[in-house]
């Protein structure tokens, strides 16, 4: 009988040691509960404001520091577009990433925008588990074209001329011949590297003086081709130089008939003539060549007239040819190839005025126009276009005189106008940015 207890009671323990045990077991398994990660919250962008008008092209963003309820550190993600589509915060484009990562809550802009453009902007907050916020989304609009109230210089070193040509080499700006208020021709070569302070190169350049030529930049050296000479001969000659001191000729009579106030580009890995006029003869060819010293002629006679005096720019891949006289109208059309034979034309009628002696580059993706002469007068006007068919007018007031047989070229981020002539012979040189 007390084996029988003995057993029923080592049976009760055991029961309750492998309840207790279970039980144990069971409070050891038990998974603590996990907080769920919490976003950061919302925040609100401060500059640039929404709406904001006439925006500097270097901004500098900046916003709220956004709160994240578990205190997790926060980077954040600036996206910026033209293209208010992109910046859905469930889907944002990563072309509209503009800067990532950042620990700031400010950023100033490091590349420049678009001048009079339309921007769209939102900032991203995000915690380092994945999670994020957005902002709001604000547009701004960028400034027009600053043109100072004073020339960089009234009166450079060089002296007063028209007819001339520049280019930019070496970091520095060149002015090279031209034609002076004395009616002379001219073959000095002058180079600034600020547009105030100007040294002269040379005084007399192995080529000789001349006015109406065209230069260009290629196989890292300064080109000089045709013109008209003190000799009243029309020219078809090519000098290069690789110091703006020393010339050499690579051509003294090249394939295309002696010319002047043509037009020359480099397009392609080539040097392109085109256009141009011998005296009352005006012609519409182009020529093309790798080393300057073979010539070939791509058209002998291309779509747009015959013309002098207007000016050729590459863009998006294509050559421009833009405005011009053809020996009865001054024009104002506009003209496009992808290859120097075939060409269309982009844009006639509407745009700004007919005119010769004006002045064409290229910058801040846009073709610009400025300047020149028609029969109504000189023009001191500035007008752009991102595709060649519309054009706007810079509605900014032009501090420098009307003009025309100046030149223009784009230099540290600025369009440098030089010269030229509003009446009077010119040694000015003005910065627009």
């Amino acid at each position: 009988m007390k084996t029988k207890n003995k057993l029923a009671n080592a049976l009760v323990m055991l029961t309750i040691l492998i309840f207790v045990a279970s039980c144990g077991s069971d409070d050891n398994n038990t998974a603590a509960p996990v907080e769920e990660n919490k976003p950061p919250e919302t925040f609100n962008l401060i500059a640039v404001a929404d709406n904001e008008k006439d925006v500097d092209v270097r901004p500098t963003f900046s916003w709220e520091p956004a709160n994240d309820p578990d205190g997790d550190a926060l980077t954040y993600d600036i996206y910026l577009t033209d293209q208010i589509a992109l910046l859905d915060h469930r889907n944002l484009s990563p072309y509209a990433l503009y800067k990532e990562n950042l620990n700031t809550v400010t950023f100033k802009a490091t590349e420049r925008l678009e001048l009079s453009k339309d921007y769209y902007w939102r900032v991203i907050a995000k915690d380092e588990k994945g999670s994020s916020s957005a902002s709001a989304i604000h547009s701004f609009k960028t400034r027009d074209l600053r043109i100072p109230n004073d020339a960089i210089i009234a009166n450079a070193q060089f002296s007063e001329r028209r007819d001339f040509t520049s280019v930019v080499f070496n970091d520095k700006i060149w002015v090279i011949g031209g034609r002076n208020n004395n009616l002379e021709n001219l073959n000095d070569v002058w180079h600034s590297e600020n547009g105030e302070n100007w040294t002269e190169a040379t005084t007399n350049a192995q080529f000789s003086a001349r006015r109406g030529h065209t230069s260009i930049v290629f196989d890292s050296k300064i080109w000089i081709i045709g013109g008209y000479d003190n000799n009243s001969q029309y020219l078809n000659d090519v000098w290069y130089s690789a110091d703006g001191i020393n010339w050499t000729e690579a051509s003294a009579s090249a394939q295309f008939s002696g010319r002047r106030n043509h037009t020359s580009v480099v397009f392609n890995d080539k040097m392109w003539v085109i256009g141009g006029d011998r005296g009352a003869s005006r012609f519409n060819d182009v020529w093309q060549s790798e080393d300057g010293v073979a010539w070939n002629q791509v058209t002998a006679s291309a779509q747009f007239s015959s013309r002098n005096n207007h000016t050729v720019v590459v863009f998006d891949d294509k050559l421009w040819v833009i405005g011009g006289h053809d020996g009865n109208n001054y024009k104002n059309d506009v003209w496009q190839s992808e290859d120097g034979v075939v060409w269309n034309q982009v844009a006639t009628g509407s745009l700004f005025n007919e005119r010769v002696g004006h002045t064409s580059v290229i910058f801040d993706d846009k073709i610009w126009v400025v300047g020149g002469v028609a029969p109504g007068g000189l023009f001191n006007d500035i007008w752009y276009t991102s595709s060649g068919n519309v054009w706007k007018q810079v509605k900014n007031n032009v501090s420098f005189s009307k003009r025309y047989y100046h030149t223009s070229i784009v230099f540290k981020e600025k369009i440098w106008l030089i010269a030229g002539y509003d009446g009077s012979f010119l040694n000015d040189v003005w910065a627009l940015e």
